[in-house]
């Protein structure tokens, strides 16, 4: 009888790799088989296999009842479902609308120009994120209706971007020209603010009307329009300081240093004022001792005033009140509820405070020369509002965050207000860096060749 010859033992190290190799290989197989199995449920039943008519209906109430983000984000859950709804770039100046959402920052002094990069948050929901932005060569100057202004270090060409489609909607020309004419220097253009105004809010879309600029520390104001070849001016707004300025409606309103009447600023009307009777001045003392501020809240326009009381001692206190543009006059607003008004030198916001810890209801917070000063309306002795002076120490709160995001400059350069809103002399470090990255910005003594000036974005779109 003829038997097997025997076979040679392996040694344990080659059993021991071969019997790895086969195990990783039914672990590979294992997997893929799990892949195809996870893919054909997809494309034969669940959420991916909804008809085309219902995502395309679902897409439609998610642009009405929230923004372009959570459209976004609904998009990229499948591919059948991002097949069935149109892409987020709508073309021309046209666009969905991101209301909401407030810009972070970092703290560390890195510059988003340097960065390329924003952290959003929507006080409303609590959702973060963040979002890459190459600049190229430009700053952020403002955040107005969901979108950023762009300003061209060099050549001062102004753009405004979609932050969440990356979508370049409106290239305007240089503003150089008409800002030599109002008298304008580096350091005014380095507080510059925009405001961007859209067509009226009564779909999920929108489309740019005009960008309206002002500089704080000067009295220039410019406007221009899709297809404009220059910015232009009005002479009579050349004679006012703005202080606090706000987009509410379609119109440009605006407080000044010394006087109680809010002006309308744009669109430029008879005299270019629009005065508002109030009894601020009888009631509240000297207008050149008081702050006010504009901020809409809830649909309404109000104005906080920051003043000082003299009886029985003298305090800080604030008073709110509710404007009515159609009648001009002013309503004393006895409590604010769980909203809180957040006050800066550049924008202020309203904010819900139940789902934010740090945030106090029926407050007022208002940058100031003494820091971040806190107002509960209504609540201290005698009626009186009652004050407190905040001191913030790292880490960061959402209210630091966003009275920063209130104070564009100290945004601009990375810096948190309630830590750098007065830099000492011993930081020569930080101030040869700020001193430095604020030379790169240059007003040029002609305008720039459109076609051969620089832009942030190219003409394609990055989101799809």
């Amino acid at each position: 009888m003829e038997t097997n010859p025997p076979q040679p033992f392996l040694p344990a190290a080659a059993t021991a790799t071969a019997a790895g190799t086969s195990a990783r290989r039914r672990s590979v197989r294992s997997r893929g088989a799990r892949k195809r199995r996870r893919i054909a449920a997809e494309d034969t039943g669940g959420w991916a296999s909804l008809p085309d008519d219902i995502v395309r209906l679902v897409a439609d109430r998610v642009l009405i009842a929230g923004d372009v983000v959570d459209y976004i984000s609904l998009r990229a859950a499948c591919s059948d479902w991002r097949a069935s709804t149109d892409s987020p770039l709508l073309g021309g100046h046209r666009h969905h609308r991101a209301s909401g959402w407030a810009a972070l920052c970092d703290g560390d002094a890195a510059r988003p120009d340097d960065a390329d990069e924003v952290a959003f948050f929507k006080p409303a929901t609590g959702r973060h994120l963040r979002v890459r932005l190459r600049l190229r060569g430009s700053r952020i100057v403002a955040f107005s209706a969901g979108l950023l202004v762009l300003l061209h270090k060099r050549h001062t060409t102004v753009q405004v971007l979609h932050p969440f489609t990356r979508a370049v909607l409106l290239d305007l020309p240089s503003l150089a020209t008409a800002f030599r004419v109002v008298g304008g220097t580096r350091d005014s253009l380095l507080r510059m603010n925009a405001a961007v105004f859209t067509s009226p809010a009564a779909t999920a879309f929108a489309a740019i009307d005009a960008v309206v600029a002002w500089f704080p520390g000067t009295r220039a104001v410019l406007f221009a329009k899709p297809g404009d070849a220059a910015w232009e001016w009005d002479a009579v707004v050349l004679d006012i300081h703005l202080h606090s300025v706000l987009a509410f409606r379609g119109g440009l309103y605006a407080t000044t240093k010394n006087s109680t009447n809010i002006l309308q600023v744009y669109p430029p009307t008879y005299k270019n004022t629009f005065p508002v009777d109030t009894p601020i001045p009888d009631a509240l003392g000297d207008p050149s001792s008081c702050l006010y501020f504009l901020v809409e809240s809830e649909g309404r326009m109000l104005l906080a005033v920051r003043h000082y009381a003299a009886t029985p001692t003298v305090y800080t206190a604030a008073r709110v009140f509710e404007v009515d543009l159609d009648r001009r006059r002013l309503k004393l607003v006895r409590g604010i509820g769980a909203r809180a008004l957040v006050l800066g030198a550049d924008r202020c916001l309203s904010v819900s405070a139940r789902d934010l810890p740090s945030i106090s209801g029926n407050s007022v917070y208002c940058s100031s020369q003494y820091g971040v000063e806190c107002f509960t309306i209504g609540a201290g002795p005698a009626g009186r509002e009652w004050f407190a002076a905040l001191r913030s120490v790292r880490p960061f709160t959402i209210l630091d965050h966003l009275v920063t995001y209130c104070n564009h400059l100290e945004w601009a350069r990375g810096l948190m207000f309630h830590e750098y809103q007065f830099i000492p002399d011993c930081l020569v470090e930080l101030k040869t860096k700020i001193k430095k990255q604020d030379s790169q910005l240059h007003i040029p003594v002609r305008e720039p060749n459109n076609k051969t000036s620089s832009k942030p974005y190219p003409a394609g779109n990055l989101a799809h």
